[in-house]
C-alpha cells in the first residue's frame, strides 16, 4: 500500500500539528522549576552503583558558518584557541564525572553530536576521546557514532575514528539542489558528501545515516524527488526525513531565511508522500517517525523484533539504562532524573571552572512521569503497547487508569490510525506516520499547555 492510498489529505489537514518527538517525557519544555541541580554529583554516585549499561554523549557546538535552517546549540568559530580552551573545560568535566565511579560501568552506546565534532582539529578530538577512555569503557557491541559534516571532514579524521572504534557516521545533506542549498547557506556538493562516505566504508565503518530535511525555500515536489534519487545511488544504511521547524522565536537566525518561498502544505505532503514511496520501493523499511532504514540494519532488525528503544539520540537498539552527556548544552538521564548543562559557552565554561560540573537545571521523574513515559515510547518505538506488559511494570489496570485517553483516541481509531484493542494499541501503516497525535492523548504536560493556550510556539515541528 502506497503512502498516497493510506494518508489522504483529509487527514493531513485533520492532524498536521506541531507536536513533540519525544525523546524524552515529559520534553524539556515541561521539566519542573524548581529541580535542584546542584544534586547531580549526588546523582552520578547513586548511578555508579548500578550494574547496567551506559549511554554517554559528547557535544561539540562548533561550526565553520551557520546554516539558516539549524535548531541545534551551536557556536559558529574557526578559532583553534577558542575550541582549545572548551576542551580543556570537557576534559575536566570528564575528570568530575569519572570520580563519582560510574565509569566502572560499560558504555554501550557512544554519540558525538553538535556543532561539528569534525570541526575540532585532530589533535583536540585526541584529547577528548582520551578523556573519554580515561572515564570509561565500550562494552564490545557498542554503537559508537559522530555527527560529521563533509565539508570540512579529513580522509585523516575519518581514518582516525575507525581506528578509535566509532562504527558510525551521521551527515546532514538537507538536499542537494544548488538552489536550495543556497537559499538555506548550506552549499555541499555531491561530491563532498560521496568522498566522506567513501572513505568511511574505505576504512570498514559501515554504518551511514543521511539526514535531509523537507519545507525548505525553493523546494519542489519534483525537485525533491531527484535528491531522493541521489540519495538512493549513495545507498546509506539509514535516512532521516525531517519536516523544517520555523521557530524564529528561539532561533533569531531562521528570521534571515526567505521563509515565503518554502512549499506550501500541499507541497510538502506530496514531498513526504513521494520520498515515502521512493524510500520503500528502494527497499528500505519505515522505521517510524522520520526514519527509514535498510532490512539488515540493526534499527530494521530491532522493530522486526519489537526490540525497538529511544532516547535524546533518537532511535537505537543500545539505549543504556542511565545516559551521561558533557558538554554545553547536553541532557543526560542519570538515577532517574533529566540534567541539562548550561545552554551558553561563556556559562559552561565559567560553570566547570567554578564547580567541576555545569548541570543547572533538571527534572525528577515521577511514579505518573515514567508510566506515561513507557507508554509513549512503546508507542514510538515499536508501533504496538501491549497493555498486560505496562500493568505489570507498574502494577496498574490499564484500561481504568488511561479511560480518558481511551476516550480520546476513539476518533483516531475511526480514522484508521490506531487500532484500540482488548489486549494493546497497535499503529496501522498510515498511524505510523502520524503517531506523534497518537501519543500526545498521554501526555499530561501538553495537555495542560493546551488548556492555558501556550502550546504553540514551542520547538516542537509539525507531525508531518
Amino acid at each position: 500500500m502506497t503512502a498516497h492510498r493510506t494518508v489522504t489529505k483529509e487527514l493531513l489537514e485533520k492532524y498536521a500539528t506541531s507536536a513533540p518527538r519525544y525523546t524524552s517525557y515529559p520534553t524539556a519544555v515541561d521539566w519542573a522549576k524548581d529541580f535542584d541541580a546542584a544534586r547531580y554529583p549526588e546523582l552520578l554516585r547513586a548511578a555508579a552503583k548500578s550494574d547496567e549499561p551506559l549511554s554517554v554523549y559528547v557535544h561539540l557546538p562548533y561550526c565553520a558558518e551557520l546554516c539558516l535552517y539549524c535548531g541545534c546549540n551551536v557556536v559558529i568559530s574557526r578559532s583553534k584557541d577558542r575550541m582549545t580552551s572548551y576542551v580543556d573545560r570537557l576534559v575536566r568535566e570528564f575528570e568530575f564525572v569519572r570520580a563519582s565511579g560510574i565509569g566502572r560501568r560499560p558504555v554501550r552506546q557512544y554519540h558525538w553530536g553538535g556543532g561539528t565534532p569534525t570541526q575540532l582539529p585532530l589533535a583536540l578530538m585526541e584529547r577528548v576521546q582520551g578523556a573519554f577512555e580515561d572515564t570509561f569503557h565500550l562494552a564490545p557491541d557498542a554503537e559508537v557514532a559522530i555527527e560529521v559534516d563533509p565539508r570540512v571532514t579529513t580522509k585523516e579524521q575519518i581514518a582516525w575514528l575507525a581506528k578509535r572504534g566509532w562504527n558510525r557516521v551521521s551527515m546532514g545533506v538537507q538536499d542537494f539542489d544548488p538552489a536550495v542549498q543556497e537559499a538555506v547557506k548550506r552549499v555541499q556538493s555531491e561530491d563532498e558528501t560521496r568522498a566522506v562516505i567513501d572513505a568511511a566504508r574505505a576504512n570498514g565503518i559501515q554504518s551511514v545515516n543521511i539526514d535531509l530535511i523537507y519545507g525548505l525555500p525553493l523546494q519542489t515536489s519534483k525537485s525533491f524527488e531527484a535528491t531522493v534519487e541521489r540519495v538512493l545511488a549513495i545507498r546509506p544504511e539509514r535516512v532521516a526525513l525531517f519536516h523544517y521547524a520555523h521557530v524564529p522565536w528561539l532561533k533569531r537566525h531562521q528570521t534571515a531565511m526567505e521563509i515565503d518561498t518554502t512549499p506550501s502544505t500541499d507541497v510538502k505532503f506530496a514531498i513526504f508522500t513521494r520520498s515515502v514511496e521512493q524510500f520503500r520501493a528502494a527497499g528500505y523499511v519505515y522505521i517510524g517517525l522520520d526514519h527509514f532504514a535498510l532490512p539488515n540494519d540493526e534499527l530494521a532488525v530491532a522493530l522486526k523484533a519489537g526490540e525497538l528503544q529511544r532516547n535524546f539520540m533518537g532511535y537505537t537498539t543500545r539505549r543504556g539504562g542511565d545516559m551521561v552527556s558533557l558538554g554545553v548544552s547536553s541532557i543526560g538521564d542519570v538515577a532517574g532524573c533529566y540534567v541539562q548543562n548550561e545552554h551558553k559557552e561563556a556559562e559552561y565554561l565559567a560553570a566547570i571552572d567554578q564547580r567541576g560540573h555545569a548541570a543547572f537545571r533538571g527534572h525528577e521523574l515521577s511514579a505518573d512521569d515514567k508510566l506515561r513515559r513507557d507508554v509513549i515510547l512503546g508507542l514510538m518505538c515499536n508501533g504496538v503497547l501491549w497493555k498486560q506488559h505496562v500493568e505489570r511494570a507498574h502494577g496498574i489496570v490499564f484500561d481504568s487508569v488511561f479511560a480518558k485517553e481511551l476516550a480520546e483516541l476513539a476518533p483516531l481509531a475511526a480514522d484508521g490510525l490506531v487500532e484500540l484493542r482488548p489486549d494493546a494499541l497497535r499503529l496501522t501503516e498510515v498511524g505510523q506516520m502520524f503517531m506523534r497525535n497518537v501519543a500526545l492523548p498521554f501526555d499530561r504536560y501538553f495537555a495542560a499547555r493546551k488548556m492555558r493556550g501556550d502550546e504553540s510556539k514551542t520547538t516542537f515541528s509539525k507531525t508531518l
